[in-house]
């Protein structure tokens, strides 16, 4: 035989793949975001600049557009994430994925970055809403 299979060998080869790609379709359009994972929506405003979040729920929106307000107005995130944007993590980073790494890649790479951004800063943009400093609004589509 030596690898050859034959027509009703090939044809079942084919109808395993088919079936095989048609699962996979399946498995990955399930596992992709549904309109309900971000129907609210959390923005923060704040000297004529705006910083939107979406998310399943209000609290969380609040914290998704609160994480995006701290990268860009917060001076020791900002100076966090230019120190890793300037490090040899930053390097090896755009080569293992060959593009610039970008402000949200440091977050996202840097536990302590993350950390400071998700549960310090963040937390207290929440907090300080409406007090005068920047504006949080957040609505949800029912």
């Amino acid at each position: 035989m030596n690898g050859y299979l034959g027509k009703k060998g090939r044809a079942n080869s084919f109808s395993l793949i088919a079936v095989l790609l048609i699962l996979l379709g399946a498995t990955l359009g399930c596992l992709g975001p549904s309109a309900s994972d971000s129907r609210c929506e959390g923005v923060v405003s704040i000297g004529g600049k705006k910083y939107t979040g979406r998310a399943k729920d209000e609290k969380q929106a609040r914290l998704n557009s609160c994480n995006k307000f701290c990268i860009e107005e917060d001076e020791k995130a900002k100076g966090m994430v230019a120190d890793w944007l300037a490090s040899d993590k930053a390097k090896s980073f755009e080569k293992t994925y060959k593009r610039k790494a970008k402000k949200e890649d440091a977050v996202i790479e840097d536990k302590r970055i993350l950390d400071y951004v998700t549960r310090n800063c963040a937390t207290r943009c929440v907090s300080e809403a409406n007090k005068g400093k920047h504006k949080l609004r957040t609505s949800c589509k029912k």
